[in-house]
Formats: structure tokens, sequence, C-alpha cells
């Protein structure tokens, strides 16, 4: 979930080489001229200089038409691909095996995001997710890494929007996947998800004809022996219509929300008896 030493090292080399350049033409803060100096600086004063870089877009462009520090035309494409940052508030969501899971306000989305240091699990340990936090995502070598500049909020939220952030996540996952990248090859804007790896779903069997069936032998048995029994079958006839619906009619519909009534009710009653 985070750069490899080799990958993290050039990445700050880079990183506060831009830094640097911005700060002495707008002299943020004083006696630093050296990308070296930049990291033995107060996160504060990091995360000024960061601001101050991202809230004047012309200096990237100086950076890389002076290229001060002579990179070579593939490490200037690096830092080039910075124009496409994704700069603002986000919450952290999710730690996974690969990344950390982000959620940006605007427009909504998904990020899969890489540490150039320690693992965010690790520099956040103690901290309860979500996590709001600002700062900027940066493409990096066809990834997602922020900048190792994170400021947290200090917020509680409460059950119910936690509950909604894991109904967001849930929701812009399945359907929208996790972005993972944010330029291409070229340079150029290209959003890459989570559901650009996966393989294509082989078409369900039309399971219509059979279901329906199902509902025909269910509305036939009615008669048994205990009330246990007979709210067992009341069960499985609302669920067979439940699945009737559902299959027949894929958009949400009120006849839905009137089968799952039904199907809580005949739970409910199959509850009473046991």
């Amino acid at each position: 979930m985070n750069l490899s030493p080799e990958e993290s090292k050039l990445f700050y080399r880079l990183y506060y080489s831009a830094m640097a350049y911005a700060n002495r033409r707008l002299k943020i803060v004083p006696d630093l001229t050296d990308p070296k100096d930049v990291g033995f600086r107060h996160p504060e004063e990091r995360i000024q200089m960061r601001d101050a870089f991202y809230e004047h877009p012309e200096l990237l462009e100086e950076f890389l038409s002076e290229n001060p520090y002579g990179f070579p035309r593939d490490e200037l494409a690096m830092v080039a691909s910075w124009q496409h940052a994704v700069a603002g508030e986000f919450y952290v969501l999710r730690y996974l095996k690969k990344y950390a899971v982000f959620l940006g306000a605007k427009p909504e989305r998904l990020y899969g995001v890489l540490s150039p240091g320690n693992p965010l699990e690790m520099t956040f340990a103690g901290y309860p997710l979500p996590l709001y936090v600002k700062g900027a995502l940066l493409p990096f070598q066809s990834r997602i890494i922020y900048d190792g500049l994170l400021s947290v909020y200090s917020i509680h939220f409460g059950p119910g929007i936690r509950a909604s952030m894991n109904e967001t996540y849930s929701r812009l996952k399945t359907h929208e996947g996790i972005v993972e990248q944010l330029v291409g090859p070229d340079g150029q804007p290209e959003v890459r998800t989570s559901l650009a790896r996966q393989k294509p779903r082989k078409a369900a069997p039309d399971w219509r004809p059979a279901v329906d069936g199902i509902v025909d032998q269910a509305e036939k048995m009615r008669e048994a022996d205990t009330a246990r029994q007979r709210a067992a079958l009341g069960l499985l006839r609302a669920a067979a219509r439940m699945a009737q619906a559902a299959l027949h009619q894929t958009e949400d519909t009120d006849e839905h929300l009137q089968c799952l009534r039904s199907v809580r009710q005949a739970l409910t009653r199959l509850e009473k008896t046991l």
C-alpha cells in the first residue's frame, strides 16, 4: 500500500525540487532554496509551500520550461503529470491490501491511494475511520499517491454518517469502481478504475420461468399441520413473489417495496412461532 524505497526516493527528489522552486519564487519560507532541505522543515511550512504551489499553476509550467535541476525527459514527464493532481478535502474510508481508499466530494469519486512513505494505517494508527483530511493526490507511474502531507480534521462521525458513507462506498465501488489512474502513458488525463481489471461477467441464466413455477406451486401450499409450518409456507410464498418481481421488473417499483413488506411480515410471523 506504499511505494517501494526506490520509488519513494525518486518521488521526493522530484517533489521537493518543485517545492523549493515554488518557495524561491513566492518567498514563503525564508532561507530555503535547496530541495534537500524541504523534507527537514516543519510540516506546517511544507503544507504552506504545497498549498501555494497548487494555487499558482503557472509555477509548474515555468518549472517545466526552465527545468532548473536538469531532470531527464522521463522524470520531467512525471512532474508534468502533476497538472492533473486532485487537491482538496477527502474522507479516508478503507485500508485495503493494495491501497487506501479516499472519497472525494466534487465529483463524488473513490480513489485508490498509495503512500510515498509509511502506510497510512501505520501513520494514523489509533485514528478510527473515516478520517476527514485535506491533501493532494498525484499521478505517479500509472498510480495515485498522496504527497506525504495530510491535514487531519478532528471530527467524530456518528453511526448515521458512517452508515451513509459505507453505502456511498458500496455504490461507487460497484457501479463506477475505484479510480486507480489519473493520466495515461502520454501524460494526458485518462481515468482508469478497478472495474477495468475485472473480467466481464457472464450473463445470468433466465430464471424467470423457474421462479414463475415456484410461485405457482407455493400459492397452492397453504394447508399445514402446525402454525410453524403455515408460517414457513407463508414466508416461502412472500419470498417467491419478491424474487418474481425482481426478475420481471429490474427497476425499483412500488411493487418491490410491497413484496419486501410482505416478506418482513411473514418472517415476523414465523419468528413468533419459534
